[in-house]
């Protein structure tokens, strides 16, 4: 039989203590961001601010869809910040069921 006892790291508690602190501060600075956006977002800003991809991206595959949150303002298009995040939080789960059907085949 064998026989094995763990033994933590030296220092081990303040690693993790300080890896949770930086998680921590980077969430905060992350959600102070999103607290600087205005209410309302232009096309441009919804595009690198919020989704990160180009406004040709952003209109192909998120915009033009129907339970998208947009406001019409005269000839201007606006999406409202909160409601963005919403939608965003709702749809996640969608990318994970279609990831989890996916099959990777070993060669």
């Amino acid at each position: 039989m064998f026989e094995t006892t763990l033994k933590p790291q030296p220092e081990f508690e303040n690693k993790m203590y300080d890896m949770i602190y930086q998680i921590a501060e980077k969430a905060q600075q992350d959600r102070d961001q999103l607290n600087e956006f205005p209410y309302l977002l232009s096309k441009s800003q919804l595009a690198k601010q919020v989704f990160n991809v180009s406004t040709q991206t952003l209109d192909a595959h998120i915009v033009r869809r129907s339970d998208f949150p947009k406001i019409n303002i005269g000839d201007r298009v606006l999406y409202p910040k909160d409601e963005v995040i919403s939608w965003i939080k709702d749809h996640i789960s969608i990318t994970n069921d279609i990831a989890s059907e996916r099959k990777i085949v070993s060669l």
